[in-house]
């Protein structure tokens, strides 16, 4: 069904925007960022250093390490677009590290297997003419190299790194520091010389989807974010694992914290939810609580949006094309050429399952 949506950056849009910059104004969001926690300090020097530059057949691009905190620091891959003239809108792309979502294996710069190529967001984006920040995500970026490889298999990572940041700040929650560091690479992103800083989104799936979902809801930078399965409802995914909210998260249900009032944080910006597996039609009555703060604030009819592929986690390509034809239209960019999706899909159904 094509999808009919009109473009929404007006000035009261842009008005009621700067209205909501301060806690005063949006008490929500101040419980939002008390639930999260915070870091034992902020006393420390924001900094990146430039590990390389490289130039692939789909982008180019520029590897930084950015520190995000006093003891951690966090790979962001950005990625331009080839032949680009002027600024461009920037998204930032969360998830555990730059390469699944860039699609490139960043040590051989050689293109990763086609099994997943619905989920390489950044690499999709790139090739419609955004600017990109491919994130390295805690917990990956909390553990020494030392230190993650005596984890044990499965979720020893997740568990040893949650064990880590409980050590060392005690205050702040697993998504707490998702959240921080999403926002530490948008701060990237916002200066870099190619990208427009008044056109910016989050786009992620699964614990990426989550740390958009977070990030862009307390970030105004933010226009618009995309998130991919990430379970909004509690108790559809893993929000009570350590890595997340563990034991914080009773206390939070206790308090009557439901993500419809985090979603409503966002009026009267766009919202596009990729439902699949963790979300559905269980996922509505959390929509439903925000759009009713969207309907008040006089937001357009097309800014809270959900699609429901029905077909498992990964994000079909017909729901990539709605949201990337929703997310051009946020950001104030020309229908999108989707042609090369056709391509990724073919490549990706003739892959040997795994």
């Amino acid at each position: 069904m094509p999808l009919r949506i009109r473009p929404v950056v007006t000035l009261a849009v842009l008005a009621a925007i700067a209205g909501c910059g301060t806690p005063a104004a949006r008490p929500e969001v101040a419980r939002w960022e008390a639930a999260l926690g915070r870091p034992a300090t902020t006393d420390w020097k924001r900094e990146q250093r430039l590990e390389e530059s490289f130039v692939t057949p789909d982008f180019s691009a520029r590897l930084y390490r950015q520190r995000t905190g006093p003891r951690t620091e966090q790979l962001v891959l950005l990625m331009i677009p080839h032949g680009l003239r002027g600024k461009a809108p920037g998204v930032v792309v969360p998830f555990y590290d730059p390469d699944r979502m860039c699609g490139y294996d960043l040590s051989s710069k050689t293109p990763l297997g086609p099994e997943r190529n619905s989920a390489k967001f950044g690499l999709h984006l790139v090739r419609q003419g955004y600017v990109v920040a491919a994130v390295e995500s805690y917990p990956y970026n909390v553990l020494t190299e030392q230190e993650a490889a005596k984890a044990p298999s499965g979720f020893g990572v997740w568990r040893l790194a949650a064990d880590k940041l409980a050590r060392t700040d005690p205050d702040w929650t697993g998504m707490g520091k998702l959240t921080h560091d999403a926002r530490r690479a948008m701060d990237l992103l916002a200066e870099a010389p190619e990208a427009d800083p008044s056109r910016l989104a989050y786009m992620g799936h699964s614990l990426g989807g989550k740390t958009s979902f977070y990030a862009g809801a307390l970030d105004l930078r933010a226009r618009a974010v995309v998130a991919s399965d990430f379970g909004i409802g509690w108790d559809s995914t893993n929000w009570q694992d350590a890595w997340y909210f563990g034991g914080r998260l009773k206390g939070m249900r206790a308090a009557g914290l439901e993500h419809g009032d985090l979603l409503a944080c966002m009026v009267p910006r766009g919202f596009f939810l990729i439902a699949g597996q963790y979300d559905g039609e269980q996922s509505r009555p959390q929509l439903d609580r925000a759009r009713e703060a969207y309907v008040a604030a006089g937001a357009d009819a097309e800014a809270l949006r959900m699609f429901d592929h029905k077909s498992g986690h990964q994000p079909s390509f017909e729901s990539l094309r709605a949201a990337y034809r929703w997310l051009a239209l946020r950001l104030g960019r020309p229908e999108p050429d989707l042609a090369f999706l056709s391509e990724l899909e073919r490549q990706q159904a003739s892959a040997p399952k795994r």
